[in-house]
């Protein structure tokens, strides 16, 4: 059966034969890492093969064009324009490019760069360290914690000082989506650029970067869309790709690279935010993911992640377990944060009895937190296991076995 002939209800066993590690394990943490697809064996050996018996030929036969190929297939999925989208490594290079556009910005009136404190910390720190470099001065708006922050608070900093305003579609650690179509509107009103962190929204909630003509949108295929890692992206609107150019560049955003000029003579479009050699395995990963996410259809599995997301609620308020997380359907992605007692030794307790979630922990107020991520692949009965499981945790104190002090989480 393809996959655009897929339903999530008639046809789950089958999709979760796709995904190996379900066989193994209640996996509920697709909003960390995705389950891989079985495909991506097939297409890791493809690419061993290739290198293998044609060498560096195999350039000219796929890789050169593969990252272009794949950043095609995630425009197509985001509803964005052909040729919008790169590939990157990671969402904090993505970053870097992105302000790059503005470092000849140094000596003007607007230097001023929105961010949150709900933002994902990487991201922060780059625009930090960006921002003490230029000159710029970075507001990062305060949610008093909060699982997330009134638009017209954030709208509120946004003024004509302002150059960027850099935050986070989904929030990563409450799965508070955010009004960013009032913010991007808001922040080209006031003639600043909107850098969008959507790492938590493709695959699990509908995205469409041409309605929301957003300048530069982040994304990967790490969590949602079951790519693995070192499989970001970058999408660029269209009127900003042709006509400026990122400081943080490369070899491959030359109109010409194996003319191996020593100036730079940028390509056309969003290509010119490329930069190295890419990273050709991480490629190669993230093809099957996009193709059963593109053929189910993100319609269909924000339907069944709502439906997930309320069942979690429900049985955590059931067990009066605080949630960080929106009740409100349209405010919610595709995870909830509990706070759990004892979060962390009871996450460990939880990885023992091979049930997978993760653990985040509360900073300036905000709670210790179980994030819980199911996907289109996941039943129904694997989310009343986790807290049946639960229960047994807290009644027999079996979660005391295990360290409560913090050396390596996911």
């Amino acid at each position: 059966m393809k996959y655009n002939e897929w339903d999530l209800e008639r046809d789950l066993e089958a999709i979760r034969e796709e995904f190996p590690i379900l066989k193994k394990c209640v996996y509920l943490i697709s909003n960390s890492l995705g389950a891989v697809p079985r495909q991506v064996r097939k297409d890791l050996l493809a690419y061993y093969e290739l290198w293998a018996e044609e060498g560096v030929s195999a350039w000219s036969q796929k890789w050169w064009s593969l990252a272009r190929w794949l950043g095609g297939k995630v425009a197509s999925l985001l509803h964005a324009e052909k040729d919008t989208v790169t590939m990157v490594t990671n969402a904090t290079l993505a970053h870097w490019v992105a302000l790059s556009t503005k470092f000849q910005a140094k000596n003007t009136n607007r230097t001023k760069i929105i961010m949150t404190d709900l933002d994902f910390p990487s991201s922060i720190y780059a625009v930090q360290k960006i921002s003490e470099f230029m000159d710029w001065k970075l507001h990062v708006v305060r949610s008093d914690g909060r699982p997330g922050i009134d638009v017209e608070d954030i709208l509120s900093h946004i003024d004509e000082e302002t150059l960027f305003v850099a935050t986070s579609h989904v929030y990563f650690k409450s799965a508070y989506i955010q009004d960013i179509s009032r913010i991007i509107e808001y922040a080209h009103r006031m003639g600043a650029w909107a850098v969008i962190d959507g790492y938590h929204a493709p695959g699990c909630i509908p995205v469409d970067l041409t309605e929301l003509e957003v300048d530069f949108y982040i994304g990967g295929c790490l969590k949602w869309l079951c790519g693995g890692p070192g499989s970001a992206f970058l999408y660029v609107r269209p009127e900003l790709a042709s006509s400026t150019q990122p400081q943080l560049t490369g070899w491959l955003a030359h109109r010409s690279p194996f003319s191996f000029s020593e100036t730079m003579d940028f390509t056309e479009g969003s290509y010119r935010f490329l930069s190295g050699t890419p990273p050709i395995p991480s490629l190669y990963t993230a093809r099957a993911g996009l193709a059963i996410i593109e053929g189910i259809g993100v319609p269909q599995i924000r339907r069944k992640s709502l439906s997930q997301t309320s069942l979690i609620i429900t049985n955590a308020k059931k067990r009066h377990f605080d949630v960080f997380t929106p009740e409100v359907d349209k405010l919610r992605g595709g995870a909830v944060s509990v706070c759990a007692p004892f979060a962390f030794q009871v996450k460990q307790a939880l990885e023992k009895r091979n049930i997978k979630v993760d653990y985040r922990k509360g900073i300036e107020g905000q709670p210790d937190v179980i994030r819980i991520g199911p996907h289109f692949y996941t039943h129904d009965e694997e989310i009343l296991t986790l807290f049946e499981t639960m229960d047994t945790l807290y009644s027999t104190q079996e979660y005391k076995s295990f360290p409560s002090e913090i050396k390596h989480v996911t």
